[in-house]
């Protein structure tokens, strides 16, 4: 069942955390009518005739998501301090406008809000979801503010004259007002693409290529500035884009200068892919008002080179588990070739590398864990770590296409590690900045890295999911901006991992939804069929085109998507087994 996050808060209230903003309990003494949607065609629209001060704000509200049709409940006065054209904050669709008490305003109970005077000043209460940046990303932020909203006689009907100082516009609303977009960029190396999730305003609809486009060639997102690279960089566009005589799409960037054949062929795949979803014309990518590329006049998707390809497991990767010590494979159980899957080693959890060559192992030794990398089916070297905690490892994705991964973290007694192959093929560990992580996130339960190496996603001990950027400077390794994802709805977390480049999956121990895709900016939840689970969900592994494998407390379970209904592993093992796909 897909479950917006918007339609979900109110019903999760039971499940947040102390210390979060609490929903307004008091009620309006006017009618709201929440059933009355706002028609997207009908946002030009004026006002509704005769609204009551109370339903005129809760309109505008609705309507705030569209700069000219807001403006036409304003005064004329108020139409000047308004900041139409900011960046709206995105609250829950259940919101509630009141009178303020105060002595000054007398209800008598008649029309027009009850209000016997000229001018009321009507308590507008939200529950803020988060905001959109300067560089149009959504950012988590969660809280409970309160606004008071002046409202006049203006001939004849209420306008607002005291309007709040920023926009704020219902998800819903927000969702129709706002196209969701991914434009790219690529690794540190330059050889995978990266998506960055940006919103931009969804009408006219025919002027969506040139919104996106320069929204591409802003740069990345904040959080994500120091974690990629663009071969846009100062790279601007020399007409906006428009659709030529025959209907393809013009794009025409300028300075590009010296760029090799190479970059050039990085920066079409960084148009195409950014393009994919708001045109299906062909596309005329031109640089300096001449062919991006000679002799390469129209681009197609089917034009570009999948630079994604690093990121999936071949086809004969079909995942592991931990199970009785012994590394398995997880379709048939049977354990795997060499010292991880005979026994020699104590095995409490693994991580094997995206092309499937290597593999490292957390074992116990005298009730200590020890970490140990290696080539898969060989005897693995043991690395200089000893804790008495240590998250399940996860692997960086090789840096060339002929070259053996290289890095694998984990996270030892609260330290986030990454274990690094040096030049005598010895494993040497490093530590990683994560001060960004300070205690109010709590500790790290679980870390799992992109499999493009960008970022990683946590699982913290208050429950939280927090998406962080992996920043590589010249001597250091670090993650920074940490987000928390969704935190009114995600409460009490167990797992993570990445379904692709673009979701996380999430198992909680909330019976409400135990197993989630979620978006990187934590604004939408779906939520996989919980029949046939039994509950708790202990561990979740994902991986590009594969199934979604969770332990629950009887066995080993796999589902193909979203709607589809969970079925046992035959051979998975028991509730203690460890499943996980290579990444």
């Amino acid at each position: 069942m897909r479950r917006r996050l918007y339609a979900a808060l109110l019903a999760a209230a039971v499940l947040v955390l102390a210390g979060c903003a609490n929903i307004p309990e008091e009620s309006t003494p006017h009618a709201v009518r929440d059933d009355q949607q706002l028609m997207p065609e009908a946002a030009e629209r004026p006002p509704t005739p005769n609204l009551n001060a109370f339903d005129l704000v809760r309109e505008f509200v609705k309507r705030s998501g569209n700069p000219e049709a807001a403006a036409m409940y304003l005064t004329d006065k108020a139409k000047e301090r308004w900041p139409a054209d900011s960046k709206p904050y995105v609250v829950d669709d259940t919101f509630s406008t009141v009178p303020m008490s105060n002595d000054d305003q007398k209800q008598s109970g008649g029309d027009q809000g009850g209000v016997e005077s000229g001018r009321v000043v009507v308590v507008l209460r939200v529950t803020q979801i988060g905001r959109l940046g300067p560089d149009n990303a959504f950012i988590p932020r969660i809280g409970n503010p309160e606004f008071r909203v002046g409202v006049i006689r203006e001939n004849g009907q209420w306008r607002i004259d005291a309007p709040p100082d920023d926009v704020y516009v219902p998800y819903s609303y927000f969702k129709t007002s706002y196209r969701a977009v991914t434009v790219y960029y690529f690794d540190p190396d330059l050889r995978i693409t990266v998506p960055d999730q940006r919103y931009v305003p969804a009408t006219p609809a025919a002027g969506l290529p040139d919104r996106v486009i320069k929204v591409l060639l802003s740069g990345p997102s904040d959080s994500m500035r120091r974690s990629v690279e663009s071969p846009l960089d100062d790279v601007g566009a020399r007409t906006n884009v428009v659709p030529d005589a025959d209907g393809t799409l013009v794009v025409d960037l300028n300075p590009l200068g010296s760029k090799t054949k190479e970059q050039r062929e990085k920066i079409a795949a960084q148009i195409v892919l950014s393009l994919q979803t708001v045109t299906s014309s062909r596309l005329r990518i031109k640089g300096d008002n001449e062919d991006l590329i000679r002799g390469h006049g129209d681009w197609r998707l089917s034009d570009i080179k999948p630079y994604d390809t690093a990121t999936k497991p071949g086809s004969d990767q079909q995942g592991l588990l931990v199970s009785g010590g012994k590394l398995r494979t997880l379709q048939d159980g049977k354990p795997v070739p060499g010292p991880s899957g005979d026994g020699a080693y104590d095995i409490v959890n693994a991580a094997q590398s995206i092309d499937g060559e290597q593999l490292a192992v957390v074992t116990r030794v005298d009730g200590r864990l020890r970490l140990r990398v290696g080539r898969y089916g060989d005897a693995l070297q043991e690395v200089a770590l000893d804790a008495a905690t240590m998250s399940r490892p996860t692997w960086r994705v090789s840096t060339g296409d002929d070259q053996d991964a290289s890095e694998v973290w984990t996270v030892e007694d609260g330290n986030v590690v990454r274990v690094v192959r040096s030049g005598d093929e010895t494993w040497q560990s490093v530590e990683v900045n994560a001060s960004a992580l300070n205690e109010n996130f709590g500790s790290i339960t679980e870390l799992r890295l992109s499999r493009d190496g960008t970022r990683a996603a946590i699982v913290t001990s208050r429950g939280w999911v927090v998406l962080a950027a992996v920043v590589r400077d010249k001597d250091s390794v670090s993650l920074a901006l940490p987000r928390t994802l969704s935190p009114t709805m995600i409460v009490n977390a167990v797992g993570v991992d990445w379904l692709n480049q673009h979701t996380l999956v999430v198992a909680t121990r909330q019976s409400q939804m135990p197993v989630v895709n979620l978006t990187l900016d934590g604004l939408t939840i779906d939520n996989y069929d919980p029949n046939n689970l039994q509950l708790p969900v202990r561990s979740v592994t994902a991986a590009p085109d594969r199934e979604i494998v969770v332990t629950d407390s009887a066995a080993v379970s796999v589902v193909s998507g979203l709607g589809q209904v969970w079925h046992r592993l035959q051979n998975g093992q028991g509730p203690s087994a460890i499943p996980f796909y290579p990444g």
